[in-house]
C-alpha cells in the first residue's frame, strides 16, 4: 500500500473543496487496516493429503460401495440360515457409525487430537477386517465387519476431511471431490477382487489378501495426511470435560443457566432451511443405501445373473457414480449446490422406480450406471449445501450433525427394505424393497426444495 499516494489524494480533496481532512484521514485508515490480499503460497505437501484422503476413501466407503457382494455370499454361504434383512444390518452397522463417531472424530480434530485418531482408525479398520476371515456366525461378522470396520472408518473420515479443507480453503471442493473419487474406484475394485479371490482361495484368505491391501494403504495415506501435521494434543482428555455453563435472560429476563453443549445444538438446528435439509437428508439416506446392498442378490435370484457377473454390476454402478461425483462439482458453481443436489436425489428416487421394470441382464447392467451417476452428487453435495445454510461459527457442528441424522436412516433403511422382500413364482420379489427405496429417495427430494428456494431466495447463512 502506497501511503504518499493516500498522502496526495488528501490534499488534492482539500483543495478542490472535495472531502475533508478528517474524511481523507479515515480513507487513510481504512486503506492501512486492509491491506491487499497476498497470493496462497501452496506447499507442495498439501497435495499428499489429498492421496491420504483418497486412500481413507478407498478403505472406508469404498468397502460399503462394495458391501452388496458381501450381502450376496452370505446369503448363499456363510449367513444362509438368516434372513436378507438381518444380513443387512451388518452393513447398515458400518454405515451408521462411520457417520456418528465421526461426530466424536470431528471433536478430537479441532481440539488438535489428530494422531489420536487416526493411528486408531486404522487399527480398528486392520483388525476388523482380518478378524472377519476367522467369522463363522453372524455375531462375529456384525462385530468384525459392522463394528470394528464402523468404528474405524468413523475415526479416519472426518479428520482427513478436515486437513484437505484446511489446506485448500480456496477449492476446497474440487481437492475433497478429486480425493472422494477413491469410494467410487474401490467400489469398483473391492466386489471384483472379493469374488475372483473367493472363488480361487475361499472366504478366509480372500478376506485376509484384502486386509494386507488395505494394511498397505492405511501406512501410505497415514504418512500422506500427518506429513506436516504440527496440531498438538496436549490435553486429550480435556474434551470430554463439563464445558463452562452459559448464562442467558429467558423472556421474564430471570438469569438461566445452560449447558454450552447444548447451547451449541440448540442454536446449529435454528433455521428452517437447515431443519428441512436435515429431514430431506434424512428421508433420502432411508432409501439411499437399498439398491446399493441389493442389488447383486437381485440380479443373482430374480434374473439368474451368473454368480461370476453380478459383481460387476457393482463396479459398472461405482464407475458411473465416479462421473457422478466429478460433473455436478464443476456445474454447481453455475447453477448452485443446492439445486445440483436437489435434482440428483429426485433423479435417484425416479431410477430406483424404475428398477421395477428392469427384466434382463442387460437392462440392469444399464440401469446401473443411471444409479451410479445420481448416487454420486447425493454424497458430494451436502456438505457444501449445509455451509452456505451455515455461519462459519458452526458450519462443522451443522454438518456433523446433519450425517449424524442421516445415519439413523442409513441404520434402518436396508433392514426394513429386506424385510419387504417376498416370494413370486419361486423367485424372490424385491416389489416392495424397490418402492420402498424410491417412494423415500422421493420425499427427500421435496423437502429438499425448502433449502433449495431459501439459498436461491436469500444467497445467506441462516
Amino acid at each position: 500500500m502506497n501511503v504518499m499516494a493516500v498522502k496526495s489524494d488528501i490534499e488534492k480533496d482539500v483543495q478542490c473543496g472535495g472531502p475533508s481532512v478528517e474524511q481523507g484521514q479515515t480513507r487513510m485508515s481504512l486503506s492501512l487496516e486492509t491491506p491487499e490480499p497476498q497470493p496462497v503460497e501452496r506447499n507442495p505437501l498439501d497435495y499428499l493429503t489429498v492421496v491420504g484422503l483418497f486412500f481413507v476413501y478407498l478403505t472406508t466407503l469404498g468397502q460399503l460401495n462394495s458391501f452388496s457382494a458381501y450381502q450376496d455370499y452370505y446369503e448363499e454361504n456363510l449367513l444362509s440360515t438368516y434372513s436378507p434383512s438381518t444380513i443387512s444390518w451388518v452393513g447398515t452397522s458400518q454405515v451408521f457409525l462411520l457417520g456418528t463417531v465421526g461426530l466424536l472424530s470431528g471433536a478430537m480434530y479441532d481440539r488438535g487430537c489428530l494422531r489420536q485418531a487416526i493411528i486408531p482408525g486404522f487399527v480398528f479398520v486392520v483388525l476388523g477386517l482380518l478378524l472377519l476371515s476367522f467369522s463363522r456366525q453372524f455375531w462375529h461378522v456384525l462385530l468384525s465387519q459392522g463394528f470394528l470396520v464402523g468404528i474405524g472408518g468413523g475415526l479416519l473420515y472426518v479428520p482427513a476431511i478436515a486437513i484437505v479443507s484446511h489446506n485448500f480453503t480456496a477449492r476446497s471442493e474440487l481437492a475433497l471431490a478429486i480425493a472422494g473419487t477413491g469410494a467410487s474406484i474401490g467400489g469398483i475394485i473391492w466386489p471384483i477382487s472379493f469374488r475372483r479371490l473367493l472363488a480361487s482361495i475361499g472366504f478366509a484368505w480372500a478376506n485376509r489378501i484384502i486386509t494386507l491391501i488395505v494394511l498397505v494403504l492405511a501406512v501410505g495415506s497415514y504418512f500422506a495426511l500427518m506429513i506436516h501435521s504440527r496440531l498438538n494434543c496436549d490435553h486429550f482428555f480435556n474434551m470430554f470435560a463439563r464445558r463452562p455453563k452459559t448464562e442467558k435472560m429467558n423472556e421474564g429476563n430471570i438469569p438461566v443457566t445452560e449447558n454450552g453443549y447444548l447451547s451449541m445444538l440448540r442454536t446449529a438446528f435454528k433455521g428452517q432451511g437447515y431443519q428441512f435439509l436435515c429431514i430431506g437428508i434424512f428421508f433420502t439416506f432411508f432409501g439411499y443405501w437399498i439398491p446399493l446392498f441389493y442389488i447383486v442378490p437381485y440380479a443373482t435370484r430374480s434374473l439368474d445373473t451368473s454368480p461370476t457377473y453380478a459383481p460387476n454390476l457393482l463396479a459398472i454402478l461405482n464407475a458411473g457414480s465416479l462421473f457422478g461425483r466429478v460433473i455436478p462439482t464443476t456445474v454447481s458453481h453455475k447453477v448452485g449446490v443446492a439445486n445440483v443436489l436437489l435434482v440428483g436425489v429426485a433423479a435417484m428416487g425416479v431410477v430406483i422406480l424404475a428398477w421395477i421394470g428392469v427384466e434382463s441382464v442387460a437392462g440392469i447392467t444399464v440401469w446401473s450406471v443411471f444409479l451410479g451417476f445420481t448416487t454420486g452428487s447425493i454424497i458430494t453435495m451436502p456438505n457444501p449445501v449445509a455451509s452456505r445454510l451455515s455461519q462459519v461459527s458452526n458450519t462443522g457442528l451443522r454438518i456433523g450433525i446433519m450425517w449424524a441424522v442421516a445415519a439413523v436412516a442409513e441404520l434402518i433403511g436396508p433392514p426394513i427394505a429386506g424385510a419387504l422382500l417376498t416370494q413370486r413364482n419361486g423367485k424372490a420379489s424385491y416389489l416392495g424393497c424397490q418402492l420402498f427405496g424410491g417412494v423415500s429417495v422421493l420425499i427427500g427430494a421435496i423437502f429438499l426444495t425448502v433449502p433449495a428456494w431459501r439459498i436461491y431466495r436469500n444467497g445467506m447463512s441462516e
